[in-house]
């Protein structure tokens, strides 16, 4: 692949690590205003603009960005941020694409993967080419990860801490 750092990427969740989110531990857990509570202070400090392109007056969508630890299969929330929602379905690219619930969605949003694709390429200013090596690179990541089981290390968003 090329060496230019791409600001929109894929970042697939392991398929051991599904639905493993801050977001799904609070909604699950009945403390929804926790979650409401994080995406009022991303409006605060980001405003009310997509972390990535910078779409404005749009849906905005708070994206949980992990880092992985593949020596100790340790998933680390490092950060949130507020996408739009062209930018968070490519960074969920697996799902929306390659999935019978995410392609019946994507379908009823009047969208498809060339819309998807398109967009990757407007905000990376790149081919299509430099999407698929992307998208083949992620999807080979993503099958390796999905070998491990993940502790998850929630970082500074560990409801145990004190943040809110």
């Amino acid at each position: 692949m090329s060496q230019k750092k791409l600001e929109l990427t894929i970042e697939l969740v392991p398929g051991t690590a599904w639905f493993q989110s801050l977001y799904n531990l609070y909604v699950d857990s009945g403390q929804s205003a926790k979650w409401r509570k994080i995406k009022e202070e991303l409006f605060i400090k980001e405003g009310r603009q997509c972390f990535i392109c910078g779409e404005k007056d749009t849906r905005l969508e708070a994206h949980e960005f992990w880092y992985y630890d593949n020596k100790n299969n340790i998933q680390k929330l490092m950060s949130i941020h507020h996408l739009c929602s062209m930018c968070h379905k490519i960074k969920h690219f697996g799902f929306w694409c390659y999935t019978v619930e995410g392609e019946k969605l994507l379908k009823q949003s009047g969208l498809t993967r060339e819309d998807l694709v398109k967009h990757f390429c407007e905000v990376n200013s790149c081919t299509d080419e430099t999407f698929e090596e992307h998208w083949i690179e992620s999807y080979t990541t993503w099958e390796k990860r999905s070998e491990h089981e993940w502790v998850q290390d929630l970082g500074e968003y560990d409801p145990g801490k004190k943040f809110i």
